[in-house]
């Protein structure tokens, strides 16, 4: 068993197959965010494009599942306007009781391209005790950064300190092994540690050749797992995404066997 932790993202816009489905995800995931759901013009949660090839009733069965396998479940928001929420409080509550509703562990939360907001930190913090009081438990926060981040110390050690870990998206494009470490170092200086941080790989294609810009390349994989930061450990690696983890799909396809990304995580991460 790793020490630690795997987080897999799943698309629900993919189609399955040959795309796997939500219940097929390895026992052994720690963490699996949902994407996406977005917020509309009304700052209303907008789940079409989660729910874009399976419906909600579906999705939620297939939660239960995996959840019952010991992996932690969480919708992930990708929208600006996290940034720009004008009821603070009557968002957060929304958001509780989707979680609630969906049956999640918590939420991950996609700013980009991110900005100094305020708001964002706000809406962090209301979600933690909004969570917290209707689940009945301590809710999982979590959000992917990327280099834009590093520009913004202050706010992203305060944004971090809302969370309980950080996942890196330096794969798009992905400049190599030692950009993508270099930057995961700026990351754990800002914050004050590396083990709320978790490194992530992709394997969005099509693969190189043509056009390695937002493919990890698989040898890179297994020494980023195996990499560890200065002054302590990383938290994992996170893949974006178990949805695109096949041999071939439209437009694009690893070139190798199904599940060959999220299997050589499981096998190399410490």
């Amino acid at each position: 068993m790793s020490t630690e932790t795997m987080v897999v993202y799943w698309i629900g816009e993919e189609p399955t197959p040959p795309s796997p489905t939500l219940q097929a995800m390895p026992a052994y995931v720690d963490v699996v965010p949902l994407a996406f759901v977005n917020i509309d013009d009304s700052y209303k949660l907008d789940f079409r494009f989660l729910c874009k090839t399976h419906p909600a009733t579906v999705i939620a069965t297939w939660i239960r599942i995996v959840r019952a396998n010991g992996t932690k479940v969480l919708l992930s928001i990708n929208d600006q306007k996290l940034g720009t929420v004008p009821d603070v409080a009557a968002f957060a509550e929304e958001v509780a009781g989707a979680a609630l509703q969906w049956g999640v562990d918590g939420i991950d939360l996609d700013f980009e391209p991110p900005y100094e907001s305020q708001t964002l930190l706000q809406v962090t913090s209301a979600l933690r005790q909004a969570l917290r009081r209707v689940l009945g438990r301590e809710p999982l926060l979590a959000a992917p950064i990327y280099e834009p981040w590093a520009d913004m110390p202050d706010f992203l050690k305060a944004f971090a300190a809302e969370l309980d870990f950080l996942t890196t998206m330096d794969y798009s494009p992905y400049e190599g092994l030692d950009d993508t470490t270099s930057l995961f170092e700026q990351y754990a200086s800002i914050t004050g540690t590396p083990e709320k941080i978790a490194i992530g790989v992709s394997c969005m294609g099509p693969p190189p050749p043509p056009s390695p810009a937002y493919f990890t390349p698989l040898d890179d994989v297994v020494k980023l797992c195996q990499w560890e930061p200065q002054g302590g450990r990383k938290k994992g690696v996170m893949l974006y995404t178990s949805s695109y983890d096949v041999k071939t799909r439209k437009g694009s396809g690893t070139g190798y066997p199904n599940g060959t990304f999220t299997k050589t995580i499981h096998q190399n991460l410490p």
